[in-house]
């Protein structure tokens, strides 16, 4: 047979993409680099493309050639003309390679340098590998890479640059090295020990599997026993990546060699082992080499080395040896066995054919893959210039280049040259010099034509489809792309030409094909299924399949055995096959509505072939569908062939009655069963998801039925469940359900529909798109442990699951709190000085939308605001005439009011805790403390006392009476410790430029007070050492002590030595005699040593743990005498801090160290004192000479409170009884006078901590707490008592007092952040008790407590003990705003100094106390881990300072200590389809514990949830939006923002809103979605004929409002509009839209939207169906829509089957269906004509006349397809078998024959029946 002569397709002159890109750099070549060193090679785009995205559509993806470009250094990656990656490497890149690497396959870039090997990953990171040795060359392989090796002491010569194969199915990314940062760049040294023991030798083949190990030399296999690969001769050629293969070449032994590689097998021996001594099962994978083939005679190596595809889809590997000018092909034989595939190449199965030049083009057969590789053909040059495309051996047609375009010719050109291959792409290098980018294919425009060519590809054996391939590539005027500029139709008209061919050359010898009947047993097993399947499955047999077919072994008569017998067999064979190949395209093509018109288009050819063949059944099948198609086809009913046409609607109707596992997959085409097949791809799928739903079972990667499916990782329970799992795993998502036609697309969307409402929580996230559940979508997608690393494919994944018009499925973004802040005129804040204007007090950002959402409309938040703002004049009282004694009485005044606002940084950092988050490329704003006053009769005015003429006066603090600045000192350093500590943890690490950016050229108290707030949320860590002791050096007091406890707390608990000894710097007690003489304040000494505690936190350290029990009882020396208390309780703060909870389990001195803590208590002396650990050194004896000495007794008022501390936190919730009854509370009128009473308050609280679960919310348990003879002594104090009683009765009044303070600070701390009700009532009680005793007011406590308390305890400890109890309260009630209490503050912050004593402490305590109670802004809280409770402890301690500088007893700056003990257990939900937050309540399950049994109580969302440890379940409740539960394992951990493993770590939950409700702020009560319920009634027929009478359309409009006030889904409110357009007039269209509104009503209130589609094709087409009968005019060409209706019904009806098992209805109405059922029967029935053609066509199998009217052929076809009516050649033969039996009617036997036709069918026939035989 000749072969065609085609033109190529010229795309234009090629030129590499990168001297374009050098010359649009600017970067012309250097000097030193030759103009032409330049290497390139192209490669296809999914060599680049990502594992996990080769199923995902890319959305940057486009079919343009990528390009690799290298000159001397530098590496340009571009994509078609643009850029996409450019670097540069350190040396001049010899060679780059793509290879795959690392356990998980992942493609990398390796690119070889002289002395290094650069490997760059998906990530971005570069490895970069050391070469000691000389590589000439690496090579890419399935296991890794390989490294060729020069011989020692040879100089090495580098392999060129050459262009990789293109079918390379492998995936990289590329990073340039400024992408890349340096934390990412690292260096991996790899020591390649490639020598033997002795060190003689070295392997030349090296394999680097990953980049992160080492080169494993290779191995050879020889005589069973491997040894090191010595062959420095063989130098490879080329390695595949995709198959484990390696040509090499020897040019001393002047022969090629082919090599397979293994995994070395355990039971070979290695005869050089490097691993003698450890068992080979625990080696590192080792690789040998075994030579499959060898050719010799070759003077040069084979300039090229491929990977094809024979004709037979066998692969082949091609050596194109140009010395010989051929190309030498050898066939490649596979086995697998064990899932393992063994390689090699019989001698008898190579072929060669002339060449000059080749090179592999992807042409004939794309798309398909032959055992994983791709289909890859022949493109050779012959020495005669002629361009052949061979597939196989099998030569298809020539080329030629003529034109370039409309206008240039080329005359006298011959090609020269083939280079750089991509699919179907290549250049042809011209005789002229010039190369041109041409193609062999264009992608056909025809769809159809497409899709019927790649399935005869995959649905034809090799010998079939080749020769349709010579006949499509023929050349002829009609052949199919024989032309540059075809369109679809004509490229269709094309294909059915070559179709119509094949029908023609079988002509003469089809009947004789037809009319034979006999045939031997070999020929029937030759021509069985099976054997066609086998064939395809295992091409490489024993014979091949074309040897069978020249010995004629597929022609009907044995006698037959000429060639020409032969070839007409085969064309006969193809024509059948070909039926059998294009009818599962068409049934696959019914599947799909957008496709109608290629189906039309098929079923035309499908109607000629099958009339051709005389498969009558396959004609009539195609009639049903088409009835116009019954004109031109005569159907015979004398037809010997009894092949049922399979049908893919024929088997869901039938599953869906009769299950998977009953129903015959006859009906389904064979071609849908095997693996990879494109064309029916989609048919595969619905069929798989029809078998899952009902009943199939997984076996792996197939189903019971045999069909293969891909299905989502996920649990399941259901069918349902596994089918919607099943859908996501074949990427299959609401847009493509809409391709199904109505009917079939229903029980996939009802089973999308009963798994909405609960699904697994542990589904991917497009599982939930499919279900319409984006809230568990996004939540899903937000806190997966690979979130980062999956989001972009995710995100496409989430796409493609859901509908186009669905706009509101993209991400929100939940508001930032500085874009989102309200601007209402409630909200701001204006100074008071017009000249300033409004003044940042650093709360300005509080009011987002979250935090706004949880008050409401109260503004009780501007009221904290304005509590707590200190950068505006504070109002002072004066009269009207002022007087020079008034002035005093300002400035005492003033005085007052200054110590309040000095105490006002301490609340406002505690109230905009982390509420906001910083640019780092913005210096931070603090804002300003003033102290000064302003007059309120000036109506704003304020100015210095002298007077403007605007009358402006304004009063400041008088410097000659107070030093103010000494005053604003330490309250600067709070108010930057409150401006630094809103900044919000981000996600990320803060910047260590942003810090030293902010760091003034002078050290100032306010970068001293950011630092402290930076360490507090752990951002110090980003500083160096060089950084710190830069900090230190400046010997700044506030600077040092806030980053000493600002690197602690971000350290806390590692024990970082660094920072460790930078502390221990600032303790000159623990320095050695040799160090240097220092001078450091106490408070520096005493923040250095609670900063060793929170470094050395929890970890029982020792040596610590000795050093600070020494600290604690330190003699004074020097000044630092009055603060040697502070001291002492820092140290003991930090002792408790080192053995936090650890109790008996910290180290075996423990006895001793306890011991020595309650001498510093001050209980008694124990025998015989040794302390052998804590003696005090040498050093620290002479340090202490020439000091003050206390004396050798301890001074137990200096060292009770540390000591008491200690032993409180070590012992921290670990019911020790032995120290709780040693910390004991006075019991006698000796012991009272024995202790102090502040100490006894330390005592109470110690107590209850270390006996934490014996403490409770109750009045009787603080009742507990005061020991009897107290209790006795206070009772009474009311009544006169005898003037002997006053001392007892003081030491019973104080002792009283500070108990009851004690335990009140206990039960703070133990239900601290729980909002505890009863609790809250009982402080707020003993608040108001003190209050009284205080000062009566009008509230009564109304409580029997001991009266006159003030007559015997000074006012200034009742006014701390009360301040004391308002911090316990609000401790409790941390985050809630709670009312009540906050009145309580508001009254105390007011009170003058009439009222009490406006001490600093005291006014930091109600600060405080303001900011605990709405801390974070209400979204943060409490934690009652023992770190929190260290942290609260030190925050709380109960000895408030009496000034702003006040650092004696507890310095100031540890009160911020407090936010280590914060947790954010807030939560709020938002709304995925507005991402706004809304309301939406919750029901929250707390664990079992020893106190309550597992509870469950509800929340209104924003709310604090409870503590991780007992919280177990919350879920999404109430009626307005979707469920959902989230269980939570209850542990001891705290909450962490960052914790991507929990979905309420970040506070942000995601609800969806059912369409039909309102959210509860725009409709509180209910009403409005009440009315939702209703709206059929408001909208109903009445007002709908009314409306169309008046052509009002004002209720129309409503309902057009309505939907979108219910509704944010696009599709629903754009129905609506429609629904309100008044252009419909008449009657039917009224009628119509009375439905519209049903339906839409149906889907409103079910939240259906997906529904309306299905509703409205359902109802169209009875109305087209009564249009075709009553005017014979209808827009239905075919009949599948009567499938769909069937597979519709059969839904319905077995869901009515399942009705008594199941509560759960189906998605759309069972009397809707009902009805349309009743209806297509009544129109069936209608026609009189019809009993009459019904028997014509059973009797004769003719269709109605064409004369007749279609009208008839239409009616009958509804009917034929209605009832399941069988052909008339089925009919004919079941009705001769019943003739013969005697019965009345054949109705019964007729049933038994064709089970699946209808009654009424069956009567039909059996009236035709009894006719004929009558």
């Amino acid at each position: 047979m000749s072969v065609g002569a085609r033109e190529l397709t010229v795309l234009g002159e090629f030129k590499p993409f990168g001297l374009i890109a050098e010359a649009l750099d600017g970067k012309p070549p250097s000097d030193t680099t030759c103009v032409d060193d330049y290497r390139y090679f192209l490669f296809s785009p999914e060599l680049t493309k990502q594992r996990d995205d080769l199923h995902f559509p890319s959305p940057s993806s486009d079919r343009s050639d990528h390009e690799l470009f290298t000159r001397g250094n530098r590496i340009i990656w571009s994509i078609g003309s643009r850029v996409y990656k450019r670097f540069t490497s350190p040396s001049t890149v010899i060679k780059a390679c793509w290879c795959r690497m690392g356990d998980t396959s992942d493609t990398v870039l390796c690119i070889l340098q002289s002395d290094s090997l650069s490997i760059y990953n998906t990530s971005g990171e570069v490895t970069s590998v050391p070469l000691p040795r000389s590589i000439t060359s690496i090579w890419p392989l399935p296991c890794g890479l390989l490294l060729q090796q020069a011989p020692e002491g040879s100089s090495p010569v580098h392999i060129q640059f050459s262009s990789l194969s293109p079918f390379l199915s492998a995936r990289d990314t590329i990073r340039s090295k400024r992408d890349v940062s340096p934390q990412q760049n690292y260096t991996a040294v790899h020591g390649l020990d490639t020598t033997k023991r002795d060190g003689s030798s070295m392997s030349s083949h090296l394999i680097l599997k990953d980049p992160l190990e080492e080169p494993q030399p290779a191995y050879i296999e020889e005589r069973g026993k491997l040894n090191y690969i010595k062959e420095f001769d063989e130098r490879t050629i080329w390695t595949g990546d995709c198959v484990p293969l390696m040509a090499s070449y020897n040019k001393a032994k002047l022969q090629h060699s082919l090599w397979v590689v293994e995994i070395i097998n355990s039971n070979i021996e290695m005869g050089n082992s490097r691993f003698p001594d450890v068992p080979l099962g625990v080696q590192t994978k080792q690789f040998s080499f075994r030579r499959i083939w060898q050719g010799k005679g070759s003077q040069t190596a084979a300039s090229k080395v491929f990977l094809a595809t024979d004709h037979d889809a066998s692969p082949i590997i091609c050596f194109l040896l140009q010395e010989q000018k051929k190309l030498l092909s050898l066939r490649l034989q596979t086995v697998e066995i064990n899932t393992e595939v063994i390689y090699d190449i019989k001698p008898d199965m190579s072929w060669s054919i002339p060449a000059v030049a080749a090179t592999p083009v992807v042409v004939t057969r794309p798309g398909v893959k032959v055992g994983g590789l791709p289909f890859v053909d022949i493109v050779v040059l012959t020495s005669e210039n002629t361009l052949l495309l061979y597939c196989g051996k099998q030569c298809l047609c020539t080329f030629k280049l003529s034109h370039l375009g409309k206008d240039q010719v080329l005359h006298d050109t011959r090609i020269v040259g083939l280079a750089d291959a991509v699919e179907e792409r290549i250049n042809v290098i011209v005789n002229s010099g010039r190369i041109y980018r041409c193609t062999w294919r264009r992608n056909p425009s025809s769809s159809l034509a497409n899709d019927c060519i790649t399935a005869m590809a995959e649905g034809l054996n090799s010998t079939l489809y080749n020769h349709f391939l010579v006949l499509l590539w023929r050349n002829d005027d009609q052949t199919y792309l024989s032309g540059t500029d075809l369109t679809a139709d004509s490229e269709w008209e094309s294909f059915q030409s070559v179709i119509t061919r094949i029908c023609k050359e079988s002509s003469h010898t089809s009947e004789k094909l037809s009319d034979s009947v006999s045939c031997s047993s070999w020929e029937f097993l030759i021509n069985s299924r099976y054997h066609k399947q086998y064939s395809k499955s295992y091409p490489i047999s024993g014979f091949s399949e074309t040897s069978i077919d020249q010995q004629g072994l597929y022609s009907p008569g044995s006698s037959r055995d000429t060639s020409d017998n032969a070839g007409n067999s085969l064309y006969a064979e193809l024509v059948a096959e070909t039926l059998d190949t294009l009818h599962t395209v068409y049934e696959s093509l019914k599947l799909d509505n957008l496709r109608k018109r290629d189906m039309g288009l098929l079923v035309v050819l499908l109607c000629d072939i099958a009339a051709f063949l005389r498969e009558d059944c396959y004609l009539d099948h195609y009639i049903r569908d088409f009835p116009c198609l019954s004109k031109g086809h005569e159907v015979s009913l004398i037809s010997s062939s009894k092949r049922i046409p399979p049908s893919l609607f024929r088997w869901l109707e039938s599953c869906l009655k009769h299950g998977c596992s009953s129903t015959s997959i006859s009906y389904l085409p064979s071609l849908i069963f095997k693996d990879g097949s494109s064309v029916v791809n989609w048919g595969r799928k619905i069929v798989s998801f029809y078998s899952l739903l009902c009943g199939a079972e997984l076996l792996g990667k197939r189903l019971s039925s045999g069909i293969s499916c891909a299905v989502a990782s996920g649990s399941f329970n259901t069918p349902e469940e596994l089918t919607v799992l099943s859908m996501v795993g074949e990427r299959v998502g609401l847009q493509q359900l809409d391709l199904l036609p109505a009917g079939v697309s229903l029980p996939l969307r009802d089973a999308l529909d009963k798994c909405r409402d609960s699904p697994p929580m542990d589904w991917p996230a497009a599982a939930y798109v499919l279900l319409g559940r984006e809230d568990l979508a996004f939540s899903r997608l937000a806190y997966s442990k690979k979130s980062v690393e999956l989001e972009p494919h995710m995100s496409v994944n989430m796409t493609c699951m859901s509908t186009p018009y669905m706009l509101n499925l993209h991400p929100v973004t939940i508001p930032s709190s500085i874009s989102d802040t309200i601007q209402s005129e409630d909200n701001k804040l204006e100074d008071v000085d017009s000249v300033e204007g409004s003044v940042a007090d650093g709360m300005e950002h509080i009011f987002n939308s979250g935090i706004q959402l949880r008050y409401g409309r109260d503004l009780r938040l501007n009221e904290v605001r304005r509590l707590l703002c200190s950068a505006r004049p504070v109002v002072i009282q004066t009269p009207v005439n002022p007087t020079a004694s008034d002035q005093d009485l300002q400035q005492a005044q003033l005085w007052q009011l200054a110590q309040r606002t000095t105490a006002l940084p301490f609340g406002r950092g505690a109230f905009t805790l982390a509420t906001t988050c910083t640019l780092l490329t913005e210096a931070l704003t603090v804002p300003k403390l003033v102290l000064a006053g302003r007059l309120p009769a000036q109506q704003n005015a304020t100015g210095t006392r002298s007077c403007y003429p605007s009358g402006v006066h304004r009063v400041n603090l008088d410097p000659n009476v107070r030093n103010v600045q000494e005053l604003k000192s330490w309250p600067e350093f709070h108010n930057a410790v409150a401006a630094g500590l809103r900044l919000a943890p981000p996600q990320g690490k803060m910047s260590r430029t942003w810090i030293l950016y902010n760091k003034p050229e002078e050290p100032s108290v306010v970068h001293a007070g950011l630092l402290l707030a930076l360490g507090l949320h752990g951002h110090l860590r980003v500083l160096t050492i060089t950084d710190i002791y830069q900090y230190y050096s400046q010997e700044h007091e506030s600077t040092t002590v806030g980053l000493m406890l600002g690197l602690a707390a971000s350290y806390r608990g590692t024990m970082q030595p660094a920072i460790s000894k930078s502390l221990y710097v600032h303790i000159p007690s623990r320095h050695p005699s040799s160090f240097p003489e220092l001078e450091l304040p106490t408070l520096l000494q005493s923040a250095a040593l609670l900063s060793v505690g929170l470094l050395y936190e929890g970890s029982a350290h020792p040596q610590t743990m000795q050093i600070l029990l020494g600290e604690i009882g330190r003699r004074s020396g020097g000044d630092n005498v009055l603060e040697r208390e502070g001291y002492a309780v820092a140290a003991g703060f930090s002792l408790g801090l080192v053995a936090l909870g650890r109790g008996e389990d910290a180290p075996g001195f423990v006895d001793s160290l306890v011991d020595r803590l309650f001498q510093y208590i001050g209980g008694k002396e124990p025998q015989n004192e040794t302390f052998p650990l804590f003696v005090p050194s040498i050093d620290e004896h002479n340090r202490s000479a020439g000091q003050i000495m206390d004396g050798t007794a301890v001074n137990v008022d200096v060292t009770a409170p540390g000591a008491t501390i200690a032993l409180a936190l070590m012992f921290l919730k670990t019911e020790s009884e032995l120290v709780y009854s040693r910390l004991s509370v006075p019991q006698t009128h000796f012991d009272l006078h024995y202790v102090r009473p502040d100490f006894i308050m330390l005592r109470v609280i110690a107590r209850n901590l270390i006996m934490w679960s014996r403490v409770h919310a109750s009045e009787e348990w603080i009742q507990s707490q005061i020991p009897e003879v107290i209790q006795n002594g206070v009772k009474g104090l009311g009544d006169t008592m005898r003037d002997t009683d006053e001392i007892n009765a003081d030491a019973f009044v104080q002792a009283y007092v500070h108990i009851v303070v004690g335990a009140c600070i206990s039960l703070g701390l133990r239900y601290a952040g729980s909002r505890d009700g009863s609790l809250q009532e009982l402080l707020y009680k003993y608040a108001l008790y003190f209050l009284n005793e205080i000062k009566p007011v009008s509230v009564s406590s109304g409580h029997a407590f001991p009266k006159g308390l003030s007559r015997y305890i000074d006012r200034g400890s009742l006014e701390t003990c009360l301040y004391l109890i308002v911090l316990s309260l609000c401790v409790v009630m941390a985050g809630s705003g709670h009312l009540q209490t906050f009145k309580l503050l508001k009254y105390l912050r007011g009170r003058n100094s009439a009222d009490g004593h406006l001490s600093f402490g005291n006014q930091m305590a109600v600060s405080l106390a303001i900011g605990f109670l709405f801390i974070g802004g209400g979204m943060q809280t409490f934690s009652t881990s023992k770190s929190s409770i260290a942290a609260l402890l030190i925050t709380l301690y109960p000895r408030l300072p009496t000034g702003p500088n006040d650092n004696r007893c507890h310095l100031q700056a540890f009160r911020h200590l407090y936010v280590l003990a914060t947790e954010a257990r807030w939560v709020q939900t938002v709304d995925v389809d507005s991402g706004l937050p809304v309301y939406c309540p919750l029901e929250v399950t707390v664990r079992e514990t020893e106190h309550y049994a597992e509870t469950s109580f509800y929340e209104v969302t924003p709310c604090i949830l409870p503590e991780r440890a007992v919280l177990k379940a919350v879920r999404v409740c109430g009626p307005r939006y979707w469920s959902q539960v989230i269980n939570h394992t209850p542990e001891e951990k705290p909450w962490s923002s960052g914790d991507k493993s929990d979905a309420l770590s970040s506070g942000i939950l995601y609800v969806k809103r059912k369409v039909g409700a309102c959210s509860y702020v725009d409709d509180p009560a209910g009403c409005q979605s009440l009315l939702s319920r209703a709206m059929h009634k408001v909208f109903g027929l009445t007002r709908l004929r009314a409306a169309a009478a008046s052509r009002d359309c004002r209720d129309g409009d409503m309902v057009d409002q309505l939907i979108s006030t219910f509704s944010s889904n696009p599709s629903l409110i754009s129905f609506a509009q429609l629904c309100c357009d008044p252009n419909w007039n008449s009657r039917s269209d009224i009628d119509f839209q009375e439905f519209c509104l049903q339906v839409l009503f149906e889907c409103v209130s079910k939240d259906r939207p997906a529904l309306l589609q299905v509703y409205l094709s359902l109802y169209t087409t009875i109305g087209s169906m009564v249009d075709r009968v009553t005017r014979s005019s209808s827009n239905l060409q075919d009949t599948l829509f009567i499938s769909s209706l069937k597979i519709a019904l059969a839904y319905n009806n077995g869901l009515l089957s399942k009705r008594s098992t199941s509560s759960k209805e189906g998605i759309v109405q069972a009397t809707f269906l009902g009805s349309v059922q009743k209806r297509v029967e009544e129109i069936l029935s209608s026609s009189l004509e019809f009993q009459k053609d019904f028997s014509t066509y059973m009797k004769s199998g003719r269709w109605p006349p064409e004369d007749y009217a279609t009208r008839a052929t239409t009616l009958l076809s509804w009917y034929v397809q209605w009832y399941n009516v069988p052909s008339p050649f089925e009919v004919k033969r079941a009705l001769d078998k019943i003739k013969a039996i005697s019965t009345s009617s054949s109705v019964p036997l007729l049933h038994l024959v064709f089970p699946t036709t209808d009654v009424t069918g069956l009567n039909e026939i059996n009236r035709v029946g009894f006719c004929s035989r009558g």
